[in-house]
């Protein structure tokens, strides 16, 4: 497949994410020393939470509303209410009126139109792509996400402390773009069937066929299977900044190191630092080498032995304190990252059906929370045992995440070779 043949809301969409991507990277991740210099440690804490809770809740809303009204309002509705909380969060920081408070009841503003924009924009891509471009253009958000990541951090490394309000200005004119795009430019993908119910009888049923369309989702063993396995394949990437990235700090001593002729004193922070310098720079790098290195492979065995490779380099991050062998480790270990996210990405447009599809993104959405948790407790555990057992326990984590994709993709190729078989004409 070329690029030329993709649809042109996929490219409008890919282009958006970039700048979406970088808008959230440049703030995202200074929120906290933002918010715990304004209003303290403690506060900052369920700040958080709140921030968190209302992306979540505004995702499940969104993914519910998108299958009833179409794709397209939702989108614009949730820009409209990113762009004008990003305006309000700018004015909070300006030089003429600084209130932290107000900030934080227009992050949670804006997280939850976040949330509700999401499952709407990836129902969209999935609408119109086939299970062949899926993987390419998947392989391109991948990229350009990783990219955004690089950029934004840098972005907001240098603006978020000094210069705060212009960086949200220039935040709101992104988000002002993205507005105009989807709104002209943007076409409908999906057109839900007319209600036979009155508006009032709909009104007054809304809110219960929104818990019975989620009860549905959760009674979906295959989707289950995809959101379980994801959880278990999300918490060995995460437990490199909680339990692997606390470990490094506490076993790699300070020493002397040297790269490319200049000298600086390595500690496990810095070692972290690095290692995910290299994931970063690898992905950007190799996504689309290892796509066409593995062209030729069927996307069962390349998703299989892509968490495979994964799950053994991650888990030797558990235990090693090595240099040579940590980056070995992430490299090897970045090729199976880029072997099986894009054809896990596409998965799910096998999975969710065509009138449910935003909401299975939602849920879909929720699982980095689920990793989220997961990483958390396994610092508990972490300050329990040894760290080689910690490596043994991050590497069952990921077998098991491994073999809920192998029957997951046993079963969907299963009912896909049954389909071919019904169309063959007797």
């Amino acid at each position: 497949m070329k690029l030329r043949d993709i649809h042109p809301n996929v490219k409008l969409r890919l282009v958006m994410q970039f700048l979406g991507s970088l808008i959230s990277m440049a703030v995202i991740p200074f929120l906290a020393i933002y918010f715990s210099q304004k209003i303290g440690a403690t506060k900052t804490g369920i700040i958080l939470i709140i921030i968190v809770i209302s992306g979540v809740i505004g995702g499940l809303i969104g993914g519910h509303v998108s299958d009833r009204i179409g794709r397209k309002k939702i989108m614009i509705y949730s820009e409209l209410g990113m762009l004008l909380s990003y305006m309000f969060i700018a004015l909070c920081n300006s030089p003429w009126f600084d209130s932290p408070y107000f900030s934080v009841a227009f992050f949670i503003i804006n997280m939850f139109c976040g949330g509700m924009f999401q499952p709407a924009a990836q129902a969209m891509i999935i609408d119109i792509t086939n299970s062949e471009s899926r993987k390419v253009v998947f392989t391109i958000s991948y990229w350009l996400g990783n990219l955004a990541t690089a950029i934004g951090g840098i972005i907001g490394a240098f603006l978020f402390k000094n210069y705060l309000f212009e960086l949200f200005i220039g935040i709101s004119l992104i988000s002002l773009l993205s507005v105009l795009i989807t709104l002209f430019f943007i076409t409908e993908t999906y057109t839900p069937e007319p209600s036979s119910k009155t508006s009032n009888q709909t009104q007054k049923f809304a809110l219960k066929a929104m818990f019975k369309n989620f009860s549905t989702v959760l009674k979906d063993k295959l989707f289950m299977f995809y959101i379980l396995g994801a959880i278990f394949i999300f918490s060995l990437e995460q437990s490199l900044t909680n339990y692997i990235g606390i470990r490094l700090e506490k076993d790699i001593p300070h020493q002397s190191a040297s790269l490319f002729g200049i000298d600086f004193i390595l500690d496990g922070t810095k070692m972290l630092g690095f290692l995910r310098t290299e994931n970063t720079i690898l992905v950007v790098l190799l996504s689309g080498v290892v796509l066409f290195v593995f062209k030729k492979w069927s996307d069962r065995w390349t998703l299989v032995t892509g968490m495979l490779i994964f799950s053994i380099c991650f888990s030797v991050f558990a235990f090693t304190n090595n240099v040579l062998i940590l980056f070995i480790a992430m490299f090897i270990g970045t090729i199976g990252e880029l072997m099986y996210v894009p054809i896990k990405q596409a998965m799910i447009g096998e999975i969710a059906p065509p009138n449910a599809r935003s909401t299975y993104m939602a849920f879909n959405s929720m699982t980095i929370y689920g990793a989220i948790v997961v990483s958390s407790l396994l610092i508990i555990v972490g300050a329990w045992i040894p760290p080689v057992y910690m490596g043994g326990l991050l590497l069952v984590l990921g077998l098991t995440g491994t073999f809920l994709y192998y029957i997951l993709t046993k079963t969907l190729d299963s009912k896909v070779s049954e389909e071919n078989e019904s169309k063959v004409p007797v």
